[in-house]
């Protein structure tokens, strides 16, 4: 069973807030027994209201599994109502997201084959691209490495064990104790990627999964799938290729979220802070959309907000994104947050946002040539276009850009330049 909701939605077991989502009763409570865990992660929070229970969705974005038969799809909220046009609307968001994730997603997907996902369920598109990744790999052909094999042969093969075992040789002496390197596709890597499959057997993709399988149907299974994967992590640069794999095994054999979230005692399901999500998103866009002759850094180090009396400096200053050409440089911060009515006014965004970045811009004026600064906030039908710029001072110009996540990477960073004035 598949629910939907969004960031900061109610979940619910009993009809009480009439905007809550209702669970069944076993599936909400092992959401609670896990939110009200000291080491639990922010993504619920369980309170009572009214005598009613109720758990609040924290700030994320995935795919939460309550229990092995109970699913939450959890969309980015660009919008008030959750209709099925805001619903693709907001897996079009997500999923453009989670593809900059390259832990994840090492490979493109065609924009013909991207709008065509966004029309099923996550669980149905987190399948078809971990398929994807899968079968550019078969393509490609299993990694071999080698393994080292004694037995005992008729003839000499490798290095001889005589030493090994005299007493069999005295009773045997036809039979020679050797030791040999022997390439094999039986590995870490392989067996990993053969019981990530077979987690993925049942479903629409039930056929595809069992022609993966017959390729690699002589490899036996994994006996400890954490120790495979420690061993895998470790291997050399032959198993490059194979890197992608590894998150999806947290998911699949372990059932943690991957990627952007931490900790050891994770929610089970594929679950993404949306800042973070956000923040990468934007960053990576523009660094590889962004023409040639800029510059850019994420998250650089270069200046200091402080100097203490003895002149050393403290505060270090991070702006999400810094980009420059020539004497010319943009500090870009990138915030999650749904900017609500016009957007010619500034009086309804938070103060620390505004702060921070005039600080950002003071500090690299004084250091550095011309400055621009730029809030970048997810679009919505509220927040569609960039306003004319507000000031600071007179040579301190603040842009307030929306990123439009229904269009392409390459689209996005043009009209976000483009609002810049570049």
């Amino acid at each position: 069973m598949l629910h939907q909701a969004t960031e900061q939605s109610l979940l619910a077991c009993q009809p009480g807030d009439p905007a809550a989502i209702l669970l069944p009763k076993a599936a909400f409570e092992a959401l609670r027994t896990y939110a009200l865990r000291d080491d639990a992660e922010p993504i619920l929070r369980y309170f009572v209201q009214r005598g009613w229970e109720y758990l609040r969705v924290g700030p994320y974005v995935g795919l939460l599994q309550a229990t092995p038969s109970v699913a939450i799809e959890i969309l980015p909220k660009t919008s008030q109502d959750l209709t099925p046009e805001a619903v693709i609307a907001a897996r079009t968001s997500l999923l453009r997201m989670l593809l900059s994730v390259p832990d994840l997603f090492p490979h493109p997907l065609p924009e013909s084959q991207f709008s065509q996902l966004v029309r099923f369920p996550m669980p149905e598109v987190l399948t078809a691209l971990f398929l994807q990744n899968a079968e550019k790999l078969l393509h490609r052909g299993l990694q071999t490495d080698y393994r080292t094999v004694e037995e005992e042969l008729p003839f000499v093969k490798g290095k001889l064990r005589l030493s090994q075992n005299p007493f069999a040789l005295a009773m045997h002496p036809e039979r020679l104790p050797v030791a040999f390197d022997e390439r094999t596709r039986n590995n870490p890597p392989n067996r990993l990627l053969k019981a990530s499959l077979r987690r993925l057997s049942g479903g629409g993709s039930a056929r595809r999964v069992r022609q993966y399988l017959f390729v690699l149907d002589e490899i036996p299974d994994t006996l400890d799938w954490r120790k495979d994967l420690a061993l895998a992590r470790r291997l050399d640069r032959t198993f490059q290729s194979y890197a992608w794999l590894w998150p999806w095994v947290e998911w699949l054999l372990g059932g943690y979220a991957p990627g952007l979230t931490e900790g050891k005692n994770r929610l089970p399901g594929l679950l993404f802070p949306t800042q973070r999500l956000f923040e990468s998103y934007v960053a990576i866009s523009l660094r590889r959309y962004l023409p040639p002759e800029f510059r850019l850094s994420i998250q650089e180090s270069a200046y200091h907000l402080l100097f203490d009396f003895a002149g050393k400096a403290t505060h270090r200053l991070r702006p999400d994104v810094v980009v420059r050409r020539g004497n010319d440089v943009w500090i870009l911060d990138t915030k999650w947050k749904l900017v609500q009515g016009s957007s010619s006014h500034i009086s309804h965004l938070a103060q620390s946002d505004l702060y921070q970045l005039y600080a950002y811009g003071q500090r690299y004026l004084t250091e550095e040539g011309t400055v621009k600064l730029g809030l970048i906030y997810p679009q919505t039908p509220d927040f569609s276009s960039a306003p004319p710029p507000h000031r600071y001072e007179p040579h301190l110009p603040l842009y307030l850009l929306p990123a439009d996540l229904s269009v392409s990477a390459s689209q996005m960073v043009a009209k976000l330049w483009n609002d810049l004035g570049e």
